[in-house]
């Protein structure tokens, strides 16, 4: 008997691919789960026994994040769970990746994840939405395209950028706008825009956007000392303020963020690619007041 087209088998069972997962937490509950319906004495204690681990639920208590795994125990899940080698790389670098501390961290064990999930559709399209912000000139790429009748001049393209890109830079952010959909070429040769959008609510997305913002945000600090004042807008304001109103100025910088779109969507003659960073971060620890309200001069 075949296994389903997209499955693969594990431990004589079908289960998804590992490498469809970005949770090895929830990897894990499915395999117990898959385990426990098509065996009768698997377990939780049976498992820590395979693995050689002394506690009895201490898979129960990886799934509920209750516990980390180590260095130690991730090789003895590997064993316990008869990964072969690509599975185990893949399944390290998934622990490591889930439980590290920083994006930095994060970013590196991803980046190897990414380069094992390429048969695998749906991470495909994950991982080319990854690439998509964490290279900061493919959303530029993409406005510029539509300001005026692109026929493949990458030259002319990647000279127009500031920071200028290079023509190879150009080329990878048209064929990766292509495969996402969110470009298409007319019969005249000519690029455009498509309503196609990226998904940023997933933890990817979300580590992905991080990145993108923090480049953006050294692309400001740039301007300030390399383009005219007449041509950038870049204020701040310090202030001393309450949680409540914290959460007033998120919904106004949200409603303003929403009506910036409408503006430009409204605009019929573009002709050049700007970006507009809204930022709002914490300078100090959070002080008792005893209620009072700030102080303004």
């Amino acid at each position: 008997m075949q296994p389903p087209s997209g499955r693969f088998i594990l431990n004589s069972v079908f289960m998804n691919p590992i490498f469809s997962y970005i949770n090895y937490r929830l990897f894990l509950k499915d395999y117990y789960e898959e385990q426990k319906r098509t065996s009768r004495f698997f377990s939780y204690r049976y498992f820590a026994k395979k693995a050689g681990i002394n506690s009895p639920n201490f898979l129960k208590q990886i799934i509920e994040s209750k516990r980390n795994l180590t260095d130690l125990t991730i090789n003895r899940f590997i064993a316990a769970l008869k990964l072969n080698e690509k599975e185990a790389d893949f399944f390290r670098h998934l622990v490591l990746f889930n439980q590290a501390r920083s994006a930095q961290e994060k970013q590196q064990h991803y980046t190897v994840m990414l380069s094992m999930m390429h048969t695998v559709k749906e991470q495909r399209l994950a991982a080319l939405q990854h690439e998509y912000f964490n290279h900061w000139f493919v959303p530029v790429v993409r406005e510029m395209v539509s300001l005026y009748d692109f026929k493949g001049d990458y030259k002319s393209l990647a000279a127009a950028v500031t920071p200028q890109i290079t023509v190879r830079e150009v080329r990878f952010a048209i064929k990766l706008l292509k495969n996402l959909g969110m470009i298409k070429q007319l019969p005249d040769g000519t690029f455009r825009q498509t309503a196609a959008a990226i998904i940023s609510d997933s933890t990817i997305a979300r580590m992905a956007v991080r990145s993108f913002n923090r480049e953006m945000i050294r692309k400001a600090e740039i301007a300030l000392d390399n383009t005219p004042i007449d041509e950038r807008q870049i204020y701040g304001v310090t202030v001393g303020i309450s949680k409540a109103c914290y959460d007033v100025l998120v919904a106004e910088m949200e409603a303003f963020r929403d009506r910036v779109v409408a503006i430009v969507n409204g605009d019929s003659c573009s002709n050049r690619v700007y970006q507009i960073n809204l930022q709002l971060f914490p300078l100090s620890r959070e002080l008792d007041t005893g209620g009072k309200a700030g102080v303004r001069q």
